[in-house]
């Protein structure tokens, strides 16, 4: 066997080397990132990519034991880097024959279609994996009650879906709903959608609030959508208003309010809205996120508004999306429930409740 070392700038660049120098037959064996300390003038760490490869005659036998240690690895390999990691992935799984690139993931040959589809449509392989291990699981503790296919797969993936939109009112006093999460998720538009359906629709007293006195034209855009369902809207700059607005709409049914939209590095904006919505008794909050956004900006948003306590999870330009995997991987990670998903920018016919087979199908379609 021909081990070498490739030291490169890119993870890209360090494969084109290995390639090269080894061959088409080379199977990388490990990657580390070299990381440079700051430099004087205070700049950002600066970092090389080592990749470790090896080609060998028996090159079968290399590419199987290599792709089943990757499988072991999985977790450690998913935890930063994970563009590169990917690209590692697929280029270790073109190099196998199907039942070896099953085997390496721990299937059996029928399933792999099934899970490079779910893999295609967006869903986090580590997700998929765990699936499949919990589907074989059951099968050996049932003997006879074997895994067919994609439709078994699909009833699995429904019931780790949760849903429980939609908003359901108090009994007594204002139900107040929050919508918070990043700038162009679409909070405003959906907030508007929302008091149509509970002024127009269901002849409901609704109040808006918004918390937004920063992005022009926020504040005349809710107001507008006020004017024309005839719903009175407030602005809140401070803490103290937002109490004083509260108590002035303690004979409606609903109160909406809309928050400013900011960056998921902004981590001091929550601590300031925490302190502003504390002067309602209870609120909901409903996080809202694109379902067009990267995963990786959707993990942080997250993180930013967890000290809120996200009651549920709003998505919003479904028609805008091309994969859906995004929805079951936040659904699995977070068991946060889904209340609404919406599809466009009328209103307010462009919003429903949150299902669970609308999720299945939009993966699986």
């Amino acid at each position: 066997m021909r081990i070498k070392k490739v030291i490169a700038n890119s993870y890209g660049e360090a494969l084109g080397r290995v390639k090269s120098e080894l061959g088409e037959n080379a199977m990388v064996l490990s990657t580390r990132s070299i990381k440079f300390n700051k430099d004087q003038d205070g700049g950002q760490c600066s970092s090389l990519v080592e990749i470790t490869a090896a080609v060998d005659n028996d090159f079968h036998r290399e590419t199987v034991a290599v792709a089943e240690k990757i499988s072991s690895e999985r977790e450690w390999m998913s935890v930063g880097n994970g563009g590169e990691i990917r690209e590692l992935r697929t280029m270790i799984a073109s190099l196998l024959t199907q039942t070896d690139k099953a085997k390496s993931l721990g299937l059996n040959e029928a399933l792999l279609p099934v899970y490079e589809k779910l893999i295609s449509h967006g869903v986090d392989d580590r997700v998929a994996t765990r699936m499949f291990e919990a589907i074989h699981l059951r099968e050996q503790r049932e003997e006879g009650d074997s895994f067919m296919g994609e439709s078994d797969l699909a009833a699995i993936m429904k019931g780790a879906v949760k849903c429980e939109g939609p908003i359901r009112l108090e009994s007594a006093g204002p139900k107040v709903v929050v919508l918070v999460g990043p700038t162009g998720a679409g909070k405003t538009t959906t907030i508007a959608k929302l008091a149509a359906r509970f002024a127009l629709q269901q002849k409901k007293k609704v109040a808006l609030v918004s918390l937004d006195t920063y992005r022009m034209g926020a504040w005349e855009q809710l107001e507008s959508y006020g004017e024309l369902m005839q719903v009175p809207v407030s602005l809140a700059a401070d803490r103290n208003e937002f109490a004083r607005i509260m108590q002035e709409h303690q004979d409606k049914d609903v109160v909406l309010v809309d928050t400013m939209g900011k960056s998921h590095r902004d981590l001091d904006y929550c601590k300031r809205l925490k302190q502003v919505l504390e002067a309602a008794p209870q609120v909901e909050v409903h996080l809202v996120q694109s379902a067009t956004a990267q995963e990786s900006v959707v993990t942080e948003c997250f993180k930013q508004f967890a000290p809120l306590g996200i009651d549920r999870v709003l998505f919003t330009k479904l028609d805008e999306a091309v994969h859906f995997g995004l929805l079951f991987n936040c659904s699995v990670r977070y068991r946060i429930p889904f209340s609404y998903f919406t599809t466009g920018q009328s209103v307010p016919e462009d919003i429903e409740v949150a299902a669970q087979d609308k999720v299945i199908r939009l993966i699986f379609n």
